[in-house]
């Protein structure tokens, strides 16, 4: 949980921004007379991707966590 907490201090900025792309994304989707649950998954890909392209290293301990 600290690391979380330290990574979100640390990117505040970044994650804001992202907040803020995930909200516009999900309010197109909206206006275009998606269901609320479509909306949801096409707001959180860019989301996610945008994550996954800032910490690289991501992946790779997702999967040794797993494995």
């Amino acid at each position: 949980m600290r690391g979380l907490f330290a990574y979100m201090a640390d990117n505040a900025a970044d994650l804001l921004l992202n907040l803020a792309f995930c909200l516009i994304v999900y309010l197109v989707a909206r206006l275009l007379k998606a269901n609320p649950a479509v909306a949801l998954v096409f707001a959180a890909i860019p989301m996610v991707m945008i994550f996954l392209l800032q910490n690289p290293g991501v992946p790779r301990g997702l999967m040794a966590m797993l494995g």
